[in-house]
Formats: structure tokens, sequence, C-alpha cells
């Protein structure tokens, strides 16, 4: 088995007497869907951060891509290929679709956008494969202000996608959907993970369910378990702990 993409190692993290992150072990491989869970104030957000390196963790440590990545900034670690969904993700409302895609095409090549220049035409080709990969093609000239939600996070994603991630951290892509909207990201998800592994942290557990390859559950800052979809549904303390009914 290959190495992990990303590797979080005894990582601690605290608040006062509060444990946010309390040994936190986990990894991301190559080609899955890592999904995150656990109830609200589990420490989901707290563990998120210190893997996009906009918080540091108290000890442990962090790999990613094969290096050490625990006292590195969020900025370098996006240089490194770590893309958070809401970081590389920041969408221009008065541009078009295309013009936003273009800004990931033109970051990750080094180069300035400018309202002036025409794109040359292998950034345009860029943009549209982007675009079709998301179901946006033929919305490339709307503005990103007058697009529905669930477009919005497309854009998002294609936005991610052209900067070309060696793995996607999606913090609650299903947010404000309702259940066409998550049925149509489940279905756009669910091929992402043959361009780039995914840490999914989610709420939707029919997404959840449907999407990951390995479940890993966050309870008061600790991992109480991690496995397959079919081990944490029928594990005895997820589902006294958060789960119940829904398993």
């Amino acid at each position: 088995m290959s190495d992990p993409v990303l590797e979080l190692r005894d990582v601690c993290k605290s608040f006062g007497a509060l444990k946010a992150s309390d040994h936190v072990s986990l990894d991301l491989r190559a080609g899955e869907i890592h999904a995150l869970i656990g109830p609200n104030g589990a420490g989901k957000s707290t563990l998120i951060a210190q893997i996009a390196g906009s918080l540091a963790p108290d000890s442990g440590s962090i790999h990613f891509d094969g290096q050490d990545v625990t006292h590195l900034g969020a900025s370098a670690r996006a240089r490194l290929g770590l893309a958070r969904s809401f970081q590389i993700s920041a969408v221009v409302p008065g541009f078009t679709v295309a013009q936003n895609i273009l800004l990931a095409v033109q970051a990750r090549a080094g180069r300035s956008y400018t309202m002036w220049r025409k794109a040359d035409d292998m950034a345009s080709d860029q943009v549209a494969r982007w675009a079709d990969m998301v179901g946006l093609s033929d919305r490339l000239g709307a503005a990103a202000s007058d697009i529905a939600h669930g477009e919005r996070r497309r854009l998002e994603i294609a936005m991610a996608l052209a900067m070309r991630p060696k793995a996607f951290v999606l913090d609650e892509p299903m947010a404000g959907m309702g259940t066409e909207g998550v049925s149509a990201m489940t279905s756009l998800l669910d091929p992402l993970r043959l361009q780039a592994p995914i840490l999914l942290v989610e709420h939707d557990m029919q997404a959840v369910f449907a999407l990951a390859d390995r479940v890993s559950v966050l309870v008061y800052g600790r991992i109480i378990a991690t496995g397959t979809v079919a081990q944490i549904r029928r594990d005895p303390l997820v589902r006294q702990a958060y789960l119940g009914d829904e398993a």
C-alpha cells in the first residue's frame, strides 16, 4: 500500500482545559473519500484548521505528500497542493463563471488576470474543461452573483480543480442544499476522488454513506472509530455517541 497523501499523527490542541484535538491520528489515501463526522462541538472545525495550516497544533505532526508540514502556514500548504474548499475557491461575485475559473487557472500558472487581456486558447480550453466537469458549461457567461447556491458551490469546486490539487479538504459542501441539491453534489463529488483524494467533513449522513470509502468519527476531540461505512453503521459506540437511529 502506498504512503498516505495526508497523515495526522497524535495531533493535540487545547484551549485552556478544553481538549479540542486529543491525540488525533488519521490519514487520507490516494483515490479515496475519507469522511470526518461527529456532533456539533466535537472539534471538527479545529481539526480542519490544523490540517489547512491556519491553526498550529500543540503537539503531534501533520504530513502531506511526503513532507512534514506541521509548521507550515495555510498558503504554503495550498502551494503544495492541499485545496481547502473555501480557501482555494474565493469566488468574485462581479466576475462571470468563466472569469472566476480563469482566475484559478492563471493563478496556478503564476499569471495574473486582467480584464482587458483576452485569455489565450489554452486557458480557454481549461476553463471549458473544468466548467464541463462540474456541469456549468451553459453558465459560463453568468455573473457569479446571479447563479444559484448549488451552482456557486459547483463553481467553487471547479476553481479548486483548476488548481490541480493533490488533495481536497471539503468542509460541508452540502450545507444549505435541499434533497435535489445534495443528490447533484453527491454525483459530482463521487468521481472526483480519481482527480485527488477527498477529506470530507459533512453532516448529511445520506451523502456520507453514499460517498465515503472510510469514515472517522470525532467525539469530544477524539477519534472513537475509523472504518468502512458498514463498520461505522454497526459500531455500538458510534451509534450511541452520534448516529442513533440514522444508522
